[in-house]
């Protein structure tokens, strides 16, 4: 079995006006930063052969508490990057809402000069067949963002990212899938750290590799 880690980066500035971050590079603010060394501290000791992150500041700075607790490589790639939401992006969500009424809206792209979805989910897949291929039977951790989850985790439960709204993961959250027989399995999703160190601690899941 492969285990992949998903964890959403902590809180940023954009979080309390619900402005839409898309590919702007936005950095955590202190809440994140906090949530970012509860993820690690969860981490801290575990078995892990590589850490992922976006190329996005708000995921590299977690991604390295991480990669530091696991003792193991912190490999940014633009796979699993936020949708990019054009000209939308630092929009609040009322703003978008009033540009949707307006028939501004795209229903093919995230957003006006934005990201197609079906660009994105494919280089979520592509991701994933890289995880099954490159790392089969190891231990993955990949710090990132809710689009990407939700693209990684809705086929697991036998939904589609037409569904999106089944899923959602809260920022600085754990989810874990694992994949055998073919297909990814979701082992949780969207656990607190405090959470997920009561219930679902690391060394559960040592030694059940390939």
């Amino acid at each position: 079995m492969t285990w992949l880690y998903l964890v959403r980066h902590g809180d940023t500035y954009f979080e309390a006006d619900r402005r839409i971050k898309g590919q702007l590079d936005v950095p955590l603010c202190p809440l994140g930063r906090r949530q970012a060394a509860a993820v690690a501290h969860y981490f801290r000791g575990a078995s892990a052969d590589v850490v992922y992150c976006s190329t996005l500041s708000r995921t590299r700075e977690g991604a390295r508490l991480v990669a530091a607790a696991v003792e193991a490589p912190l490999v940014p790639t633009p796979l699993i990057d936020e949708g990019g939401w054009g000209r939308w992006q630092g929009l609040t969500a009322d703003e978008t809402a009033a540009e949707r009424a307006a028939g501004r809206a795209d229903p093919s792209r995230f957003g006006p000069l934005g990201e197609t979805r079906d660009a994105f989910a494919s280089r979520v897949a592509l991701f994933l067949d890289a995880v099954t291929m490159c790392w089969r039977g190891r231990t993955v951790i990949a710090i990132t963002h809710g689009g990407v989850l939700k693209n990684a985790v809705l086929p697991t439960i036998g939904l589609t990212v037409r569904d999106r709204s089944a899923f959602t993961a809260d920022t600085g959250t754990i989810s874990l899938l694992r994949h055998d027989f073919g297909r990814w399995h979701p082992v949780f999703l969207n656990c607190t750290p405090l959470r997920a160190a009561e219930q679902y601690p690391p060394a559960r899941f040592a030694g059940e590799g390939a």
